[in-house]
C-alpha cells in the first residue's frame, strides 16, 4: 500500500483524473497502511509473551530491537550510496520536479551512517534525511519499547486492562501513533483469550462487517485534513480486527503471497524510495512525453522492480535478526559463561 501510494500519487501520478480515482481507494492509501503496520507491531511483539509468560524473552527482545531495525536501514543506506555513485540516480537538474529538491548532491559515507544510525531513529528531519519513508523509524523503536514496558510491569497483572487503558489515553496526548500499539497489544490479548476461543464463529461473522465501515471510511480520509490522526487510527482499527479474528480472511492472509510480501515488506518499505529516485526517474527519461498508458506501465515496472530488489535484500533483514539476537544474547549472558564463538573455538 505504501508503495503504491508513493508511486501512483506521490511520485508520478498518471494525471490528475486517475489520482482523484485512486486516492479514496484504501489500497492507495500510504498513511493508513502506517497505522496498520503501527496495530500489527503491537500484536506481534506482544503475541508471544501474552501465551507464554517469558521475561527473559521480552527482555532480549527489547535489548535487540535498535539492532533489528537499524542494520537493514544501514543496509539499504549504503545501497542508495552505492545508485549515487555509479551514476544511476541523475543530476536533480534532470529529474522529474518532484524529485529536484530531495538530496541534489550525494550523501558522503558519513551522512550515510550518521542518518541510518543515529538521524532516523533520534533526530528526523525530512530535510536532511536520506530515505524519506523512514520517519516511521523512531515511533517504531520507541512504540516497541512502550509495547515491552507495558507488558513487563503490567503483562501479568489481574487489572492490566486498567493500565493499559490508562497508557493508550497518556499515549494518545505524546502522539497517537503509540496509542496504536498499545491498541495491538489489546487485540494480541482477546486473540489470546477464552472469550475468543470460545466463541470464534460468533466473532468471525461480526467482525467481518467491520470492513465495510473501514473500506468506506478509508475512502474519506483524504478530506480529513492534514493529520487526521484520530480518523486514520479509526480507520486503521476497523480494517485490522477482521484480518485478525474473521476466520476465512485470517487464513487467506497466512497464504504463500501473503507470507511472501511479509518476509520482504521490510526491504520494499525501505528499497522503494531510493529506487524511484535511481530507476524511476530513469525510466521517465526512456519516453519523451509518455502518454497516460505508458506512464502507467512506467509506474507498474517501478513497483515490480521494487519487489524484485526487496527480495534480493531479504537477507538484511534477517541480518538484523540474526544480529539483535546475538547482542540481546551477549548481554544477557552471565558473567564467566563463554560465549558461543569461543565455545567453537575451543
Amino acid at each position: 500500500m505504501v508503495v503504491l501510494y508513493h508511486v501512483f500519487l506521490d511520485g508520478f501520478p498518471i494525471n490528475q483524473t486517475v489520482s482523484d480515482t485512486l486516492r479514496p481507494i484504501f489500497l492507495f492509501n500510504g498513511v493508513l497502511a502506517v497505522w496498520v503496520f503501527f496495530l500489527v507491531s503491537g500484536f506481534s511483539l506482544s503475541i508471544a509473551f501474552l501465551r507464554r509468560p517469558d521475561y527473559a524473552g521480552l527482555t532480549k527482545i527489547a535489548l535487540g530491537r535498535y539492532f533489528r531495525l537499524a542494520l537493514p536501514v544501514l543496509c539499504v543506506t549504503l545501497v542508495l550510496y552505492a545508485f549515487f555513485a555509479v551514476g544511476l540516480v541523475l543530476p536533480a537538474e534532470k529529474r522529474l520536479p518532484a524529485f529536484q529538491t530531495f538530496l541534489p548532491v550525494a550523501p558522503s559515507l558519513w551522512q550515510v551512517f550518521r542518518s541510518s544510525l543515529f538521524n532516523t531513529f533520534f533526530d528526523y528531519s525530512f530535510a536532511t534525511t536520506l530515505i524519506a519513508p523512514l520517519w516511521t523509524m523512531r515511533f517504531e523503536l520507541w512504540g516497541s519499547c512502550l509495547v515491552l514496558g507495558v507488558l513487563f510491569v503490567a503483562g501479568r497483572l489481574e487489572r492490566r486492562f486498567l493500565v493499559y487503558s490508562a497508557v493508550g489515553v497518556v499515549s494518545y496526548f505524546v502522539h497517537p501513533i503509540y496509542t496504536a500499539f498499545i491498541i495491538g497489544l489489546v487485540f494480541a490479548e482477546i486473540y489470546v483469550s477464552d472469550l475468543w476461543a470460545r466463541s470464534k464463529g460468533t466473532w468471525s461473522s461480526a467482525t467481518f462487517l467491520l470492513f465495510i465501515p473501514g473500506v468506506y471510511g478509508a475512502s474519506l480520509l483524504h478530506k480529513a485534513g492534514e493529520e487526521p490522526w484520530g480518523a486514520s487510527l479509526t480507520v486503521a482499527m476497523l480494517l485490522t480486527i477482521p484480518c485478525i479474528f474473521n476466520l476465512p480472511t485470517a487464513r487467506l492472509l497466512s497464504g504463500p503471497i501473503s507470507r511472501f510480501l511479509g518476509r520482504i515488506s521490510f526491504p520494499l518499505y525501505l528499497i522503494h524510495g531510493p529506487l524511484m529516485l535511481a530507476y524511476g526517474n530513469n525510466a521517465y527519461r526512456w519516453i519523451d512525453e509518455p502518454t497516460d498508458a505508458q506512464r502507467m506501465l512506467l509506474n507498474l515496472s517501478t513497483v515490480a522492480v521494487s519487489i524484485a530488489c526487496a527480495t534480493l535484500l531479504a537477507p538484511t533483514d534477517r541480518w538484523g535478526i540474526a544480529a539483535a539476537k546475538r547482542f540481546s544474547a551477549y548481554l544477557m549472558r552471565p558473567s564467566g559463561t563463554p560465549s558461543q564463538a569461543e565455545t567453537k573455538a575451543s
